[in-house]
């Protein structure tokens, strides 16, 4: 060692800085120097000496090897005050590069003493090692040490809080990512528990609650009151609280705490509880309450400053996508499933199934006329207090859902209900505002062996949903289990139905004519328009293929036009057939919005007479709607000879005869074909003909199939008649044949 000097002197006017943290804490100040003298010097010069309110704890080593040993057991030493020249003459260096390199001591300040000023370079020992200070022994008075170690030991305090500073925000990032990844409310609140104890070392219980809906933000939310706070988590110590409204818990601390933050809209930091505020962007409040009391550093109330911050916006994200998923997977009105979630919660069912799943399709019959004449508003309540109903009987077993409108399922593992069960309990009354009311309803089933096949739940609602189709086209009110045999009849109505519209466009449906006789004369006086078609490939295809699908698939009115339409082209390319055709027009292409216009513009395509088209229409196409009848009315004034068809067989309003511009009336074949078989039929039949003829309207009578009919008819006066006992529908050739 070289010569060290070290000037005592009493200086009274050092005083401790920050004098009041906490004095139980030392700053560590390692000397590293081989020579004996120093230790005791240094330590005699600064003892009783505080720097920012900590005494100083020395600790040392006679050499670099024993210094680097040193350091190792004590990496929260503050200020190594370094020799250069111990068992070697860079031992110092050596060691300075241990403490940075090898041990990562990134804090530590490094004041490197030597007795050789000269031996090495001041700048590239500074910049090759990190050195903090560097002072030759010399100059080392009990002023100029006590000011190197004090600016030392701030600068290692504001590295370490910053240090400390940088840990706590990763952290806080950290965790907050953490939360940002949980989508349920109850899970998000779970992990800010368990980030609030990870973060500030603590090992405390907590609960967390949060308000029912937000003060701002889309109306869906905020339309319910915004003053219910609900716990969503908590550990083991408060699990009582769990679910509950906050007003409704039992009085205690942690819950007064709550209110008053949430009254005061601030942390609270007493004692023994720590209660934490939460504001999200959207006005959802939030408290979290921690029976634990939190020691905050100045850092770490900025830290909690920040972790709540980020809290906050997690609850935000969480909140919404509850909302979102609600929305997705739930029905608003009901609270059950919807389609989505039905499809998603399905596979879980079908877990507990051990033989069977059976789907069942409950729609509600005519749920559109309560709708029509008491209003949404009351249909809402029929169909909340059905779903109650539901939910009473069927939850239990399975899941339920609301498809559509007032279409639900129920999806029941290894049941016993039946289709016909199923109609029969949901046909039982229950109470709509404390009044009595009972529906009808119709069901589609359809059931899955999962012994056999696996579950698509896809497959399984469209199954049900086409027994449900057929049910109520054969058995409403009842239901229908689902049959291979219905898929196959749907893909071959399918199939028609798209040659259908190509053979309307290649014109491959073509007209027969069927002829009207006056049975007095026994000549030809007129002739229906008949429909034929003849596939490419599948050749004749019936009538009763064709025109109901037709008309479930809204392509009656294109056939309508093009029946009539050809109608008019026969006429115009065949001056010889004299005799008028009737067309028939279905009910939905009377009530349709473009049929006057259409007619109109085919009328002026074709030259024709008017007088040779006559057009027929069914009593049940005037009792739907005013347009119907207007749509007649407006046929007539262009001077077309009207028919009613089918007379007898529908709705049957006498009312019609005389109010509306009929010339001809159909009388169906069933009274026909009932006036061999009693005088009943006989008896109505001829008061038709009666008040017809009074009424001095045309009276065509169809089904003539026999002579004892087409006798029978005759002794009524009835005159013109139109079946098989006279002629089947003709081709256009043979019609003229016919005619020549």
């Amino acid at each position: 060692m070289s010569d060290f000097m070290i000037q005592i002197i009493e200086d009274d006017e050092i005083t401790d800085l920050d004098a009041d943290q906490n004095n139980d804490l030392y700053w560590k100040v390692a000397i590293v120097d081989d020579d004996q003298g120093v230790h005791d010097v240094t330590r005699l010069a600064l003892s009783g000496v505080k720097i920012l309110g900590r005494k100083l704890e020395f600790i040392c080593a006679m050499s670099g090897k024993e210094g680097a040993d040193l350091l190792t057991n004590h990496p929260d030493c503050a200020v190594v005050l370094l020799d250069v020249v111990m068992e070697t003459s860079d031992a110092g260096l050596l060691l300075a590069d241990t403490i940075r390199n090898q041990l990562k001591m990134e804090n530590v300040q490094i004041i490197l003493r030597t007795g050789q000023p000269g031996y090495c370079p001041e700048e590239e020992v500074i910049t090759r090692y990190e050195i903090n200070d560097y002072k030759t022994k010399n100059e080392l008075t009990r002023d100029k040490l006590f000011t190197s170690l004090a600016t030392a030991i701030r600068s290692y305090s504001q590295l370490v809080a910053l240090n400390e500073s940088k840990k706590g925000l990763r952290n806080v990032i950290q965790a907050s990512a953490s939360l940002m990844k949980e989508r349920s409310v109850h899970a998000f609140a779970n992990g800010v528990l368990q980030q609030i104890n990870a973060l500030f070392n603590l090992s405390a219980q907590g609960m967390f609650c949060v308000s029912q809906t937000p003060s701002k933000g889309p109306a869906e939310l905020i339309d319910g009151p915004n003053n219910h706070y609900f716990v969503v988590a908590t550990s083991p110590q408060f699990n009582n609280f769990y679910g509950k409204e906050l007003q409704d818990v039992q009085r205690g601390q942690a819950v007064t705490i709550a209110n008053k933050t949430l009254h005061k809209k601030d942390n609270i930091i007493e004692k023994e509880f720590c209660s934490l505020y939460l504001s999200t962007p959207s006005g959802w409040e939030g408290v979290v309450v921690i029976n634990s009391p939190f020691n905050l550093t100045d850092l770490d109330e900025e830290l909690l400053k920040l972790f709540c911050f980020n809290v906050s916006l997690g609850l935000e994200n969480a909140k919404f996508f509850t909302h979102l998923n609600d929305a997705a997977f739930f029905d608003s009105l009901t609270g059950l499933y919807n389609r989505n979630g039905f499809i998603e919660n399905a596979p879980r069912i079908a877990k507990l199934a051990k033989r069977n799943l059976s789907l069942f399709i409950v729609d509600i019959d005519y749920f559109h006329e309560i709708i029509e004449s008491l209003g949404f508003e009351f249909g809402n309540l029929v169909l909340a207090s059905f779903t109650s109903s539901l939910n009473r009987d069927f939850l239990s077993d399975g899941i339920i859902a609301r498809l559509h409108s007032d279409v639900f399922a129920l999806l029941l593992p290894d049941t016993q209900w039946l289709y016909r069960d199923i109609t029969k309990q949901c046909s039982k009354p229950f109470m709509v505002n404390n009044n009595s009311l009972r529906l009808g309803v119709t069901v589609g089933a359809a059931n899955c062996d999962i012994r056999v096949e696996k579950l698509d739940i896809e497959l399984l609602l469209r199954h049900a949903e086409i027994a449900l189709k057929v049910a109520k086209e054969h058995q409403r009110g009842v239901g229908q289990l689902f049959e291979a045999k219905f898929e196959d009849d749907k893909r071959a109505h399918l199939d028609i139905l798209a040659d259908l519209r190509t053979g309307l466009v290649k014109q491959e449906l073509f007209m027969v004519l069927q002829p009207k006789v006056s049975m007095s004369r026994g000549d030809v006086v007129g002739y229906e328009a008949l429909i034929r078609w003849e596939h490419p490939v599948k050749g004749m295809i019936s009538p009763n293929a064709f025109i109901p699908i037709a008309e479930q698939s809204g392509l009656y009115f294109d056939i309508d036009m093009y029946v009539l339409r050809k109608s008019f082209e026969v006429i115009e390319k065949n001056p010889q057939i004299c005799k008028p055709i009737s067309v028939n027009i279905s009910a939905n292409s009377l009530h349709h919005c473009d049929f006057i216009s259409e007619v109109k513009q085919i009328m002026t395509e074709k030259n024709f007479n008017i007088e040779q088209i006559e057009i027929e229409v069914t009593e049940n196409a005037l009792v739907r709607s005013d347009m119907a009848i207007k749509h007649l009315r407006d046929l007539k004034a262009l001077g077309f000879v009207l028919c009613l068809d089918d007379f007898g067989a529908g709705y049957s309003s006498l009312s019609y005869l005389l109010k509306l511009p009929l010339d001809v009336i159909k009388i169906d074949r069933t009274f026909v074909t009932h006036i061999e078989k009693g005088t009943k039929a006989l008896a109505v039949l001829e008061g038709m003909l009666q008040i017809c003829q009074n009424l001095d309207m045309r009276v065509v009578v169809e089904g003539v199939e026999t002579q004892e009919q087409a006798d029978l008819l005759m002794s009524l006066n009835a005159d013109i008649a139109q079946g098989f006992l006279y002629y089947k529908p003709l081709t256009i050739a043979q019609v003229l044949d016919d005619a020549l």
